[in-house]
């Protein structure tokens, strides 16, 4: 084989292994971008705070950023849907919510957290008509031992609980039970501000973790009513 061959068989190659290394480079920066915001958006959730505009900015346009490099990727669109969902004062943060959310379902449609924080936007616009129950029978399906769709569930579930057939009660229930196991003073909690209490107090008697809270009376005086 001459040179001038040798050359044209080189060339493309090379070409590929940069296309390659450049979008190795891409896709690694959108993960730390998206590793970042995760523990920004942690952070907030774990101290129950609101960031300010210019945090929260900052962070979007960051996520934006992820998303844009790493196009195939559903975390960066699935944490700009929680970050919109975090705003929800205002309907427009929530319906971008959805978009993004939507977006993130069609790269991994098996995620239950997807499906669980989809239930939150419809919520949040009243968009609680069919297919929401649906979502929140898939969410349990998908993400029986998640501890976070477990409490979106019980919170949107008892929520809407008088509305719902026997499938999505089945499926809150399913939800707050394995609450009640993994954290029972949380569901506790929901459950008594959704007025569903006695759900979660099936729960209560002869378990160790609760002998000394309030709960025990609360829910035997409950049960002599």
């Amino acid at each position: 084989m001459d040179r001038a061959s040798r050359v044209l068989m080189i060339v493309p190659a090379v070409a590929t292994l940069a296309f390659l290394a450049a979008w190795a480079v891409r896709w690694g920066a959108a993960d730390f971008l998206a590793h970042e915001a995760t523990r920004e958006i942690n952070t907030w959730t774990a101290s129950r705070v609101t960031p300010g505009i210019d945090t929260w900015m900052w962070v979007r346009s960051d996520l934006q950023r992820a998303a844009r490099w790493a196009p195939s990727d559903p975390q960066p669109d699935e944490l700009l849907g929680v970050l919109h969902l975090q705003r929800a004062g205002r309907a427009e943060f929530s319906e971008l919510a959805l978009e993004h959310l939507g977006r993130a379902l069609e790269r991994r449609p098996s995620s239950p957290y997807t499906w669980a924080n989809v239930a939150e936007g419809r919520y949040q616009l009243g968009m609680t008509q069919a297919p929401f129950e649906t979502i929140l029978v898939l969410t349990q399906h998908l993400g029986p031992s998640e501890p976070e769709t477990q409490r979106l569930l019980a919170e949107l579930g008892l929520a809407l609980w008088d509305e719902m057939g026997s499938k999505g009660r089945a499926a809150v229930k399913a939800a707050v039970d394995a609450g009640m196991r993994r954290n029972p003073l949380e569901i506790l909690q929901i459950s008594e501000r959704r007025g569903k209490l006695a759900l979660a107090c099936a729960h209560v008697s002869g378990n160790p973790r609760l002998r000394e809270t309030k709960w025990v009376q609360t829910c035997t005086e409950r049960e002599s009513t």
